[in-house]
């Protein structure tokens, strides 16, 4: 499975015109040079032409410890500044994505074959979802309008989607809303608030209800 889908992404890079799109798989899955130069070569197909970084372009077919050092850590800021990973994680460079609501790694970050071929499927899936469209004969800008236009209705409808009605999870799962919740302080305040009306409203009543009753 793991061997055909590492097929698949190399057919998905040579299409983006990865030049080393032929390179062997394990060169592409572990660390070393190979790698290093794919993923910053993935990673600047997603910053664009707006990069807050550099491209760097390593002299020779070797790095010392030390260059290789400064690659990963600077392959690891750049791939959370992108939200692939949730901090400056070198390790996740030099072997798997350390994600694990997306994948099965162990607490060292030493990802299987598989993992480490799921983590590159999906680096590989942003870059061609960011230059190519779902449908040919829609160019990216069309497609981005599309997505948005698909991201406000759910955003309209939010209230309905997530609503008891619909059911759509289980009873034991908790939905929290995406709104703020209200401070506590001021919930206390406005039911002090409530309660002084509350309180004024019941005098009021007992007033009345004392005059009906002294009435003849």
């Amino acid at each position: 499975m793991a061997a055909w889908q590492m097929e698949d992404i190399q057919r998905k890079l040579a299409m983006l015109n990865y030049p080393r799109a032929n390179a062997p798989a394990q060169s592409l899955l572990f660390a070393g040079m190979e790698r290093y130069a794919l993923l910053e070569w993935l990673f600047f197909r997603l910053l664009g032409d707006k990069s807050p970084f550099s491209q760097q372009t390593p002299q020779g077919d070797a790095m010392d410890r030390d260059e290789e050092t400064s690659r990963i850590q600077y392959l690891a800021e750049i791939a959370k500044f992108l939200g692939i990973t949730t901090t400056i994680d070198t390790e996740a460079i030099q072997v798997s994505c350390s994600v694990p609501s997306i994948l099965n790694i162990s607490i060292l970050g030493r990802g299987s074959y598989e993992d480490r071929t799921e983590m590159l499927r999906l680096i590989v899936d942003l870059v061609e979802a960011s230059i190519y469209a779902d449908n040919p004969e829609w160019s990216i800008d069309e497609q981005i309008a599309k997505d948005i236009q698909l991201i406000d209705s759910i955003a309209e409808k939010q209230a309905q989607i997530f609503s008891e009605e619909c059911k759509l999870f289980p009873a034991d799962v908790q939905i929290q809303s995406i709104y703020p919740l209200p401070d506590v302080s001021e919930l206390e305040t406005k039911l002090s608030e409530q309660s002084k009306i509350l309180l004024n409203l019941q005098q009021k009543v007992d007033d009345l209800a004392s005059k009906v009753i002294s009435t003849p």
